[in-house]
C-alpha cells in the first residue's frame, strides 16, 4: 500500500501523476450541486468563496479566477466535460508569480449519483502533476495536501449546500 515511501531509489517523484479520490452524501439536488460546480453561474461555489473571475473565454469553457488571499496567482479552468446534473470535469493550472508551486497541473472529476432517499452521493476524483525534481521529502508533503484537498473540498460543498454556510469563513 505504501510502497512508494519506500523505494529509496526513485529519483523524479513526481515521474506520475498523484490520484486521489473521495465522496460524501449530500441533502441536495443534483441541480443544486451542479449549480455550485458549474463556473458558467454566478453562485459556483469558487465565486461565493470571493474568487474573482476573469476574462476568460468561456466560449471555449475557459476560466479564469484570483484567489483574493493569493493575488499573485491565477487558476486556469478549462472544462473538459460539463452534463448538467451528472458530472462536471475541468483541468486546472496556474499562472502565477511565484514559479514555486510544485503542482503544474490538476484534473477533477466531478460525479452526482442519486440517492434511493432523495439525496446525491457526490464523488470527487482529482488527478494532480507535480513539478520535477522535487526531493523526497516535498513529494511526500504535497502528496498528503493534495489527499487531504479531495476531503477539504467535499466538506466545503456539503457544508456549503447543507447549512448556508458562507464559504468565505470555510479555509
Amino acid at each position: 500500500m505504501l510502497n512508494w515511501l519506500k523505494n529509496q531509489t526513485l529519483h523524479n517523484w513526481s515521474s506520475a501523476p498523484i490520484v486521489n479520490d473521495g465522496e460524501t452524501i449530500i441533502d441536495a439536488t443534483a441541480a443544486q450541486i451542479y449549480e455550485k460546480l458549474d463556473f458558467a453561474t454566478p453562485l459556483n461555489a469558487y465565486s461565493e468563496r470571493g474568487y474573482v473571475f476573469g476574462a476568460g473565454n468561456p466560449a471555449y469553457d475557459i476560466f479564469e479566477a484570483t484567489d483574493p488571499g493569493e493575488p499573485g496567482k491565477t487558476l486556469i479552468f478549462e472544462v473538459t466535460e460539463a452534463r448538467p446534473g451528472k458530472r462536471y470535469c475541468y483541468r486546472t493550472t496556474i499562472r502565477d508569480a511565484d514559479a514555486d508551486c510544485p503542482v503544474i497541473e490538476s484534473s477533477s472529476e466531478y460525479t452526482i449519483i442519486p440517492q434511493k432517499d432523495g439525496r446525491q452521493l457526490l464523488h470527487l476524483q482529482e488527478s494532480s502533476v507535480l513539478a520535477s525534481g522535487l526531493n523526497r521529502h516535498a513529494y511526500i508533503l504535497e502528496r498528503a495536501k493534495l489527499n487531504f484537498s479531495v476531503f477539504r473540498t467535499l466538506a466545503r460543498l456539503r457544508l456549503h449546500l447543507e447549512l448556508g454556510t458562507d464559504l468565505r469563513d470555510i479555509n
